[in-house]
């Protein structure tokens, strides 16, 4: 991301037995494009069963259990809660997660939960700020001498989700983040969904909408708002130094072709990403999760401060998936590693971003998955 002119392109083949074995019983992408072709919105949360009634399966690294109305995933998988290619909530930037999710589905009326587990290492830096209780002063530890820092960081997400007259869903989500405090009931509750986290000095919640039309068959329109924080200024006066409005959106739209046994995809997407989106002063507060020392964004994988599209095509066999995406960005100049004390953080005027000096962002991808 520091360079200013980027072009990317993989080529890579993905051998994910676990996932490729789950897909027989589970959502996937194919099962997906076939639902746009028929005319009838099913879900954009994977995996997600697609046969119930299926009992309890055991694959190397989960294990999955289904009745009538009721399912349920445990152990490391990927997953993805979005339609559009990057996801702004919870996405496949993710390259897996350890935890488990499940749901009740009623038809028309879905309810689904997760809870993930991330990687609580914290260089000495870190550590230092996450017991730091000076900085926030919505936190239940301000102006005391000891933060929330035992080694734990975990997300948890609920999520409403609404069918109507088969072409029309639409979904309420929210999300979770406990860092610095190992979770407890309450925390993972599942009917606990929209309660008032306010003065957590261990929690961070966002607010996930996303909705789904088919107007004709093979046509889809769709799209999503996460909402980390949003100032009020008639409520919350004084507090504009320090918790920024930051939230990002995107709209989609693809059409599904099926031509013998190939499902051809192409689409369009907008992005726009804020300023100060995904980032906060605790680092187990922040929505990203390490992999190999790597941190990356619980949602838009490339982070705050952005705004631009994308163009795709997904084609689909009986046994492979290609696709191949162009897109292009605007990158301002704050990134998820700005101190979140930054001084530019009070330019309201500059929170939708992307801020100060951009720089283009443009990237090529080809990638392919065989299903043997």
């Amino acid at each position: 991301m520091k360079n200013p002119k980027i072009i990317v392109l993989t080529l890579c083949s993905m051998f994910f037995l676990s996932s490729i074995m789950f897909s027989k019983v589970a959502l996937n992408e194919k099962t997906f494009l076939q639902s746009i072709v028929e005319g009838e919105d099913f879900t954009n949360v994977t995996p997600y069963p697609i046969s119930f009634s299926e009992g309890l399966e055991v694959y190397p690294f989960f294990i999955s259990y289904s009745n009538d109305i009721v399912w349920m995933v445990s152990g490391l998988f990927q997953t993805n809660w979005s339609d559009l290619e990057r996801g702004l909530y919870l996405s496949d930037s993710l390259p897996y997660v350890t935890g488990f999710m499940g749901g009740y589905d009623a038809n028309t009326l879905k309810v689904i939960s997760g809870a993930y587990f991330f990687d609580p290492f914290l260089t000495e830096e870190e550590l230092l700020r996450q017991k730091d209780t000076s900085f926030d002063r919505n936190s239940d530890r301000y102006r005391s001498k000891s933060g929330y820092a035992e080694p734990s960081k975990a997300l948890f997400i609920h999520r409403v989700e609404l069918t109507l007259f088969e072409r029309l869903r639409l979904s309420l989500n929210e999300l979770k983040l406990v860092g610095g405090k190992y979770p407890d009931l309450s925390d993972a509750n599942p009917f606990g969904i929209f309660h008032n986290t306010l003065g957590e000095g261990y929690s961070n919640s966002m607010l996930g909408i996303d909705f789904s039309l088919i107007p004709i068959k093979g046509w889809q329109l769709y799209g999503q708002l996460a909402v980390d924080d949003f100032l009020v200024p008639e409520t919350e006066s004084g507090a504009e130094d320090y918790k920024p409005t930051a939230l990002a959106w995107g709209l989609g739209t693809r059409f599904v072709k099926k031509i013998d046994k190939l499902y051809i995809s192409p689409k369009f997407e907008y992005y726009k990403i804020y300023t100060w989106m995904y980032n906060q002063w605790l680092p187990y507060l922040r929505y990203t999760a390490k992999y190999n020392s790597r941190e990356i964004p619980i949602g838009f994988d490339y982070g705050n401060d952005m705004e631009g599209f994308l163009v795709g095509i997904d084609i689909f066999s009986n046994n492979v998936k290609y696709k191949f995406i162009i897109e292009r960005y605007l990158k301002g100049e704050i990134d998820l590693e700005t101190p979140y004390d930054d001084d530019r953080k009070k330019e309201r005027e500059n929170w939708p971003g992307p801020y100060g000096n951009t720089t283009p962002f443009f990237s090529i991808s080809f990638s392919f998955e065989i299903d043997i």
